[in-house]
């Protein structure tokens, strides 16, 4: 019996079923900008879906039916619904963690403003996905958001000034940050994101007894801002 001999490029991997059918992409980078483009649009539409439906209420089915992809497209690139919701927080996640790392508490007014205004920008640019967590506790309790739960407690501390805050330093700062979501999630859509931040990021700073951008710039100044 004839045995063939090893193929010297080493064993295949699967094909990639990056478009909707399935069909080769064609090259290595062509693929690979292939995957993402598809993984981005996923995403899109699944954050669509969700935040109509719920995070429950919606199916892998549904998604793959809106994205005219068959399931098993679908499956090559998010096997759960957890992975879906993994990669939509991720980049949430990984603002958050890049705006605490490195900071220290106790701060100064200026680090606990300046880490304000890095959070209202956050929230500026997650927000579809922030207003799909506040509303839906199947979302909120999932497994993929428990790594947020550790940095916002130490964003609470940053922004307290203090690695031991009591109950009433606590209490403003989840008062600012939750102001600050109520401002920008709840923004109706003719209202100007960029007045709404300003007065989203005072207003947190009121709260937390700091002097806003604005008063400022009228103490350095002597004119208002």
């Amino acid at each position: 019996m004839a045995i063939s001999a090893p193929d010297p490029a080493g064993p295949r991997a699967p094909a990639d079923p990056g478009t909707a059918d399935g069909s080769p992409t064609g090259g290595a980078q062509l693929a690979g900008d292939s995957r993402h483009q598809t993984r981005a649009h996923i995403l899109e539409v699944a954050l669509e879906l969700i935040a109509d439906r719920g995070f429950a209420a919606t199916s892998t089915r549904e998604i793959s039916e809106r994205l005219g992809f068959t399931k098993a497209a679908l499956y090559y690139h998010f096997r759960t619904k957890d992975d879906l919701l993994a990669a939509l927080v991720a980049p949430a996640l990984d603002d958050l963690r890049r705006l605490t790392a490195g900071a220290a508490a106790p701060g100064g007014d200026a680090t606990r403003r300046a880490l304000l205004g890095g959070y209202v920008a956050l929230v500026g640019r997650h927000e579809k996905l922030i207003r799909v967590l506040s509303e839906d506790p199947a979302a909120r309790h999932g497994a993929p958001l428990a790594a947020a739960m550790p940095l916002y407690g130490r964003l609470v501390q940053l922004l307290a000034g203090t690695e031991t805050p009591d109950a009433a330093q606590r209490t403003r700062v989840r008062a600012a940050l939750g102001g600050v979501h109520a401002a920008l999630v709840r923004r109706p859509a003719d209202d100007d994101p960029a007045v709404v931040g300003r007065a989203a990021l005072a207003a947190a700073c009121g709260a937390l007894g700091l002097a806003g951008p604005g008063r400022l710039r009228r103490g350095r100044t002597g004119t208002p801002a």
